[in-house]
């Protein structure tokens, strides 16, 4: 008899590799793994992890740790042979690693935007001609596809061509049951080390489409009109816009008063963005913006790209700039630092609004997403 007869539950397979804290399909990876609480009640769910990674669900789950170098060898030919044994009905890739040789079942993509499809060496990295390459051919061909935002939907549908029905939005916010919620990146705030002293703070990978070198810019223009004007933190991995991020520090003389951290632990993370004086997402291109989220989640003032996806949750809440102009990101900055007023009505905002969005059920839009590929 055929493994799936023999199970009282569908079984739902779960590829999630790509769990560091330290980019949007990390983070994506994560929150839709923890988010998966509700559908266990309904179906057996297997977890693939790296071995050598630090994450693991917040529920019980089977998990399958695995060693993938190199990862497209692993892609294309030790998971599709994990899927044969195992025989789910469902499979959810989380780290855009959709083999193409795809054993009998249904297939899940989630995808959290489309800057590989957008402009190649600006919003992607690289390798990414490949990732270009292979969602153009691969995304269409799976069951259905997750996102993060209204906003990367359309761009899905517009770069991709498939049809609207297929592509789900099942927005990254953490679940209730994730371990206490906000009450938990709260408490793991306080166990994190941060800057003393007010300080600006933006997070990312130090690649294009985040705009450090014209946050920079910004901040040199506000350190010209105020030298006493607090630090700036950035905090991100050091991938390929690094050196143009460091010479635009030098540019500009900023050695002492811009802050490169790299990565950072999750709870010193969460530590920098809840003590900040404000947050600045100066990021051109997001497909959905979970930091700038997490700011306004902890009460931070902040400031977004005017126009991008960070809309869909931040509109009113948070000033909006056309970040690309130096003039203006510098002038809303220093709003920020020296306007208490600004800042309380932003603070007035959030309490008001922000509610709505935490509000949202991450576990009920993944088990509606996802029953239908198990037959539920």
């Amino acid at each position: 008899m055929h493994k799936k007869g023999l199970r009282a539950k569908p079984l739902l397979l779960v590829e999630a590799l790509a769990t560091r804290n330290d980019s949007g399909l990390g983070n994506m990876a994560r929150l839709f793994t923890d988010g998966l609480r509700r559908l266990a009640e309904k179906a057996d769910i297997k977890v693939i992890l790296r071995e050598s990674g630090g994450y693991r669900p917040s529920y019980p789950c089977e998990t399958i740790l695995v060693r993938p170098r190199p990862i497209r060898f692993w892609t294309q030919v030790a998971f599709p042979l994990i899927i044969r044994r195992l025989a789910p009905d469902g499979v959810l890739c989380l780290g855009q690693n959709l083999p193409a040789w795809r054993p009998a079942g249904r297939y899940a993509l989630a995808i959290p935007d489309a800057g590989p499809l957008e402009n190649l060496g600006w919003a992607t990295s690289s390798h990414d001609p490949y990732n270009r390459r292979w969602l153009t051919r691969m995304a269409p061909k799976a069951d259905s596809i997750l996102t993060i935002s209204g906003f990367t939907k359309l761009r899905l549908i517009s770069l991709l061509g498939i049809p609207p029905d297929r592509i789900q939005v099942v927005l990254p916010i953490r679940p209730s049951s994730m371990n206490g919620g906000l009450d938990a990146m709260s408490a793991q705030a306080s166990q994190g080390s941060h800057p003393q002293g007010d300080y600006f703070l933006s997070l990312g990978n130090l690649e294009p489409r985040k705009n450090f070198p014209g946050l920079i810019a910004a901040y040199a223009e506000l350190k010209h009109r105020r030298s006493d004007a607090p630090p700036l933190y950035i905090v991100g991995h050091k991938a390929w816009g690094h050196g143009e991020i460091q010479a635009a520090i030098a540019r500009h003389g900023l050695s002492e008063s811009v802050r490169l951290t790299d990565y950072l632990s999750d709870a010193d993370r969460s530590a920098h963005v809840a003590h900040c004086l404000a947050y600045v997402s100066s990021s051109l291109y997001e497909g959905w913006g979970l930091p700038l989220f997490e700011a306004l989640a902890l009460g931070r003032p902040a400031i977004y790209h005017a126009g991008s996806s960070q809309e869909e949750f931040a509109r009113g809440m948070a000033l909006a700039v056309d970040c690309g102009d130096p003039g203006a990101l510098s002038r809303a900055m220093e709003a920020l630092w020296t306007d208490p007023g600004e800042r309380a009505r932003l603070a007035g905002c959030l309490r008001e609004g922000f509610g709505k969005r935490l509000a949202y059920d991450l576990e009920g839009g993944l088990s509606a997403a996802l029953s239908p590929l198990l037959g539920l």
